[in-house]
């Protein structure tokens, strides 16, 4: 599972700064749709998560 505050840790690794809040939820949307039946997005106690499959996380 990644939170979107993971993914805008991750993307604040890389590109030095703080990325929008518009950036991390495309990202999460792009995760979504590379992934298809494989990943999917959810929200638990009120925050969005990508819940990826064990199966293709290991592959």
């Amino acid at each position: 599972m990644l939170d979107s505050q993971t993914i805008a840790k991750v993307i604040t690794a890389a590109e030095g700064l703080k990325p929008h809040t518009q950036t991390v939820a495309r990202v999460m949307n792009f995760l979504e749709k590379l992934g298809k039946d494989d990943v999917e997005q959810t929200k638990r106690r009120g925050k969005k998560l990508v819940v990826v499959d064990e199966e293709a996380a290991d592959r």
